[in-house]
């Protein structure tokens, strides 16, 4: 899937006010052809647009100011859906659906999740493939933006209580503190972030339901015209309707109006194997259970269709390196 013209447009005119030539940039990468915001952008070249840019501006912390200051209108129909929403849960429940709308990472090498643990509300960020020295910059992209985008919803700040993050403090550690405000954790098995969950079901302001049926419309139309050829994307909700019973390769050929062979040859030409898109969606459900303190490790097991402890144990050991009780204990 590739990025979304008005996402590499924003990019620019902001990297232009940190110094950086974008001119020469533009030139470099090929990108003088954006006159147009119906044209795409490769994720090739979008990640090379990146990297030269933690390269130019030195600024160790460019993810958290992208994500952070990004433009509403590089959001284009899913902002004023999300924005047209009755309650934040509603909003949170539509932004995720669409989430691979604007392009980049998110929904693609990033997959956000969401839940509430204990009167909390928990976004989960997961890294699905390696991204080497864009890993950082692309995951506090993600966290800081999640803040704007609930200012922009909530018409005030997300109430955020706790930042919990699966790699060491940056250099930049502080600038965490100035936009999350909240208690911090480096070095955590897993990314997440809490807020309080008594702001989900509150009204919103700008509240419009006929508008958010014609955004999302919208919405649904772009998509599938964007995602028409990503068939794991497709399978996911399929699989995470139920992990612990996620259908098999002919009922979702069936559901994806092709043959179990076609399903198998295309998953293979996005690099992927049936299998290895339920135990990711198992995974993602593990390790946002287990931070439930609340919920006996057994029972997630059978949450996620292993019919005894051991299973479990084993495949998530295979996924993280960890045992359950091991990954539970460094979170608490």
């Amino acid at each position: 899937m590739n990025t979304d013209a008005r996402y590499i447009i924003w990019l620019l005119d902001f990297l232009s006010g940190k110094g950086v030539d974008t001119q020469a940039l533009s030139a470099a990468h090929n990108l003088n052809q954006l006159t147009s915001l119906e044209v795409s952008i490769s994720n090739v070249t979008h990640r090379a647009l990146l990297a030269d840019a933690l390269r130019l501006t030195g600024d160790t912390g460019l993810g958290l100011k992208i994500g952070y200051q990004r433009s509403l209108a590089t959001y284009d129909q899913l902002a004023y859906l999300m924005m047209s929403c009755t309650t934040l849960r509603e909003a949170i429940e539509r932004g995720l659906k669409y989430q691979s709308y604007p392009g980049r990472f998110s929904g693609q090498s990033i997959i956000t999740t969401f839940s509430e643990i204990e009167g909390q509300g928990c976004f989960q960020v997961n890294v699905k493939e390696a991204l080497d020295d864009l890993r950082l910059l692309a995951v506090e992209d993600l966290l800081s933006n999640i803040i704007t985008t609930a200012r922009w919803v909530l018409g005030q700040p997300l109430p955020v209580t706790r930042l919990r993050c699966d790699y060491p403090a940056p250099p930049h550690a502080d600038d965490y503190h100035a936009i999350f405000e909240c208690e911090l954790q480096f070095d955590a098995p897993v990314i997440q972030l809490f807020f309080d969950a008594a702001i989900l079901d509150q009204p919103l302001p700008n509240a419009s339901p006929h508008s958010a049926r014609l955004y999302e419309a919208m919405c649904e139309e772009q998509s599938i015209r964007r995602q028409g050829g990503n068939v794991a994307w497709r399978l996911w909700p399929l699989i995470v309707e139920d992990p612990a019973n996620p259908p098999d390769m002919i009922e979702a050929a069936k559901v994806l109006c092709c043959s179990p062979r076609t399903l198998r040859r295309k998953l293979q030409a996005e690099g992927w194997h049936y299998q290895q898109i339920v135990d990711c969606v198992r995974e993602i459900h593990a390790r946002r259970a287990l931070s439930d303190p609340t919920l006996p490790i057994t029972q997630i097991a059978v949450q996620l269709g292993y019919s005894d402890h051991s299973g479990f144990l084993k495949a998530f050991k295979k996924w993280t390196g960890m045992t359950p009780s091991e990954f539970r204990g460094r979170l608490f």
